[in-house]
C-alpha cells in the first residue's frame, strides 16, 4: 500500500482570523502587528494578508516601513492576539484529527498528516479527503487553507506551498522527481538563506543540482547529517513518519449541532457521543483529568468557556457527564444560541502516578 501523506497551511492564518471576524475588512489591507509599545509605530508585522502584500508588505518588516508602504491606503494594523488565533487553530485542528489517520501538529498554522488507512493508498481517493477537508474548514470557521498531497512530509510541505492561497496539490510516487525537478533549492523543508546561499557558492542553486551533487562534497561543507538529509530530500526521500505529539496536555471534541439552541439538555444530548469519544481516548492513553471545560461558539463564531477544577483527578464518565451538563447550564444563562459546543479535559495525569498518590496518601 502506498505511504500518504499531506501538509495542511493555514492561509495567511492571523491575519485571515481578523477577517473573519470583521469581514468588512476583506479585500483591504490587513497587517498584523507585534507592537512593542516604545512608539506607535515600533515593532514588527507578524504577517499580513494578500491585499497587503501587493504594496510589499511581508512578516519581520519593521511597522513604520510597513505604513509607510501603505500611506494613502484604507489598511487595518491590528495587534496580535495569540490567545485568538489559538483557539481558531483548536478547532481546525480538531477538525483534522477526525478526517485523518494521525496528525502532527507543527505550529499554530500548520500540521502534517497521514491519511494511508483510509485512502487505501489511493492518491484519488487521497484528493477527494483533501477537498472535503477543506470544504469543511471553510463551512465551520470560514478559513482557506492550502493542502500538499505527497508520499512523504518533505513533498507534502513543497506542495502545500506549491498553489497559495486556498490551493491543493497532490504529487504521487511516480510523480515526485519531476515535481521536485523545476524548484530552486530553497524550496526544499530546512534550507534557509544561509543554506541556500552555501549551495550556489557551490553551484547549486536548483534541486536536481542538489540531486545530483556528490554526497562527499555536501559532507565537506555541512557534514554528514545535513548532507545526507540534503541528498535524500532532494531525490524525493523521506522515511520520517507523521507522529502524535504524545506528552498531551488535553483532550477536546467539538461538534456542530443540529440547530442553534439554548436549551442546555438538548446542547448535551448532542454532545453525548463526542464526550464518550474523548472519555475513551483518555482511558485509553492511561489518563487522568482535574480540568474540565464547556466550550460553547454562537452564530458569530465568538467561543465561550467555562471551566471547573475537580479536587481529585478523575477517569469516571459519571463524573465527566454530571460536570458537563452543570457547566452548560451556567454558560447558556449567560450567553445566547450556540452553534458548535465541545468540551475540553486539561490537567492531565498519568494513571501511574495517580495511583501511586492515592496509595500514598492512603
Amino acid at each position: 500500500m502506498s505511504r500518504i501523506v499531506g501538509h495542511l497551511d493555514l492561509d495567511y492564518f492571523y491575519a485571515q482570523v481578523e477577517e473573519v471576524e470583521s469581514p468588512s475588512l476583506k479585500d483591504t489591507p490587513v497587517v498584523v502587528c507585534v507592537f512593542s509599545g516604545r512608539t506607535e509605530v515600533s515593532g514588527v508585522v507578524s504577517t499580513s494578508n494578500y491585499k497587503a502584500r501587493e504594496y510589499g508588505v511581508k512578516s519581520g518588516m519593521p511597522i513604520a516601513l510597513a505604513k509607510r508602504r501603505l500611506s494613502g491606503v484604507q489598511a487595518s494594523f491590528i495587534p496580535m492576539d495569540r490567545g485568538k488565533y489559538e483557539t481558531y487553530s483548536d478547532r481546525v485542528m480538531e477538525i483534522l484529527r477526525g478526517q485523518t489517520d494521525v496528525i502532527e501538529q507543527a505550529g499554530i498554522d500548520e500540521a502534517f498528516f497521514d491519511i494511508t488507512k483510509r485512502a487505501r493508498g489511493d492518491y484519488g481517493a487521497a484528493r477527494a479527503l483533501a477537498l472535503e477537508l477543506k470544504a469543511k474548514i471553510l463551512k465551520e470557521e470560514k478559513l482557506t487553507c492550502s493542502i500538499g498531497i505527497g508520499p512523504n512530509k518533505i513533498v507534502a510541505k513543497i506542495a502545500s506551498d506549491f498553489k497559495k492561497p486556498d490551493g491543493l496539490t497532490v504529487v504521487t510516487n511516480e510523480e515526485t522527481i519531476a515535481f521536485l525537478s523545476s524548484l530552486p533549492t530553497n524550496k526544499i523543508y530546512g534550507i534557509g538563506p544561509k543554506t541556500a546561499k552555501l549551495l550556489a557558492d557551490n553551484a547549486i542553486t536548483t534541486v536536481p543540482d542538489l540531486a545530483g551533487a556528490p554526497i562527499e562534497k555536501l559532507e565537506n561543507i555541512f557534514g554528514k547529517k545535513l548532507a545526507l538529509y540534503l541528498h535524500n530530500a532532494s531525490n524525493g526521500v523521506d522515511d520520517e513518519p507523521v507522529v502524535d505529539g504524545g506528552g498531551i496536555s488535553q483532550l477536546s471534541r467539538i461538534i456542530t449541532l443540529k440547530q442553534d439552541t439554548h436549551d442546555p439538555d438538548r446542547v448535551v444530548t448532542e454532545l453525548l457521543p463526542a464526550l464518550r469519544d474523548v472519555h475513551e481516548k483518555l482511558v485509553s492513553r492511561g489518563l487522568f483529568f482535574k480540568n474540565l471545560s464547556a466550550i460553547g461558539i454562537l452564530k458569530d463564531l465568538s467561543q465561550h468557556t467555562r471551566s471547573t477544577t475537580l479536587e481529585t483527578p478523575t477517569d469516571d464518565y459519571v463524573v465527566l457527564e454530571r460536570e458537563v451538563r452543570e457547566l452548560f447550564s451556567v454558560l447558556l444563562r449567560e450567553v445566547g444560541d450556540l452553534r458548535r459546543a465541545g468540551v475540553r479535559m486539561s490537567e492531565l495525569q498519568d494513571m501511574v502516578d495517580q495511583h501511586s498518590l492515592t496509595e500514598f496518601t492512603s
